[in-house]
């Protein structure tokens, strides 16, 4: 965990959320993180992925093993790009080191990370952590941001988005699934695979809160139309 923290705090990200750590030993993890120290004492404490990732536009999960259904895969090159050009806040997810990120978890991203290796792909916590962070580092200086390696600034935030936070987001795929199981649609269809493809397209809508909001109340009336018959004109 101190060198994870070490290694975003050298290449100027500052923002850590551990959801629902096991015990670590926070006097060793100071000593590993050096000049990440700060950042690690003021890391946020979640109790599960789902609130780690509210109000954040974009999430992106870390995983070596192939997936199915279809999720994108992008490099930490496309990844920086994507985070410097995002209009709102983006968590990067990091399973543990014995077994990465489960389903679940994956469940609330829209992207897979793929970190490039020979033929063994395992690399432990804070490998990953740095070869990230310092893509996103790299991505920064290329578009020429006041950054330095002395001293890491946290970005300046940027002005408030409009677009649709991923919590959003889920809660209409959810209401939609729902209203999909009153009618055959599923039928012969993998459900997972229905929600990871409606991710993946609102992912590149990127609706704002507004045609969010026009999409829920579709759902919604469908939904209750279903259950309670068409309205009687």
């Amino acid at each position: 965990m101190g060198a994870a923290a070490r290694a975003m705090a050298n290449t100027g990200v500052d923002e850590l959320v551990l959801v629902d750590p096991p015990a670590f030993d926070m006097e060793r993890a100071r000593w590993m993180a050096t000049g990440g120290v700060p950042l690690l004492e003021r890391a946020r404490f979640v109790g599960d992925v789902a609130e780690a990732v509210e109000g954040c536009v974009l999430a992106v999960g870390t995983s070596a093993r192939p997936r199915r259904w279809g999720w994108p895969v992008w490099s930490p090159e496309e990844l920086a790009r994507r985070v410097h050009d995002s209009p709102g806040p983006v968590a990067i997810l990091f399973g543990r080191e014995d077994s990465g990120l489960d389903n679940e978890s994956l469940g609330r991203c829209q992207a897979i990370l793929k970190i490039p290796t020979a033929a063994e792909p395992s690399l432990n916590l804070s490998q990953a952590v740095l070869i990230v962070c310092s893509a996103i580092f790299e991505e920064g200086r290329r578009r020429g941001l006041n950054q330095t390696t002395e001293r890491p600034q946290a970005p300046k935030p940027k002005a408030p988005s409009d677009r649709a936070p991923i919590d959003l987001q889920r809660k209409l795929i959810e209401a939609t699934m729902e209203a999909l199981a009153e009618t055959i649609y599923l039928d012969g269809r993998n459900p997972d695979q229905v929600f990871t493809t409606l991710s993946i397209l609102l992912e590149r809508a990127q609706p704002t809160r507004a045609e969010l909001d026009v999409l829920r109340g579709m759902v919604a009336k469908t939904s209750w139309s279903l259950k309670n018959g068409p309205r009687q004109r």
